[in-house]
């Protein structure tokens, strides 16, 4: 095998394949005082900017579900109210 590729559990060879690189900026939600298990990532590729909510469904995973890509959405950061796009610089 060549050392981008991998071999699945089914015993196919596949290869590993770039696709974009970038910055991210993950927020979780709080309710009441208290953090929720979700989160969203929210990627800003070179090529395409892309957004998901992270779930826990137990047995250590988690689900990713796209979502609508936000980056004028303002998040709480260090006690400040700070515009998700303003992150990435």
């Amino acid at each position: 095998m060549k050392e981008y590729e991998t071999e699945t559990k089914g015993g196919k060879v596949e290869a590993r394949v770039f696709i974009d690189s970038g910055k991210f900026v993950i927020y979780g939600y709080e309710e009441d005082g208290k953090m929720e298990k979700k989160y969203r990532l929210v990627l800003k590729g070179e090529k395409e900017n892309r957004s998901f909510f992270i779930i826990p469904t137990g047995n250590k995973r988690n689900l990713a579900i796209d979502a609508d890509f936000e980056s004028e959405v303002y998040v709480l950061k260090d006690g400040k109210s700070v515009k998700v796009s303003d992150l990435f610089d």
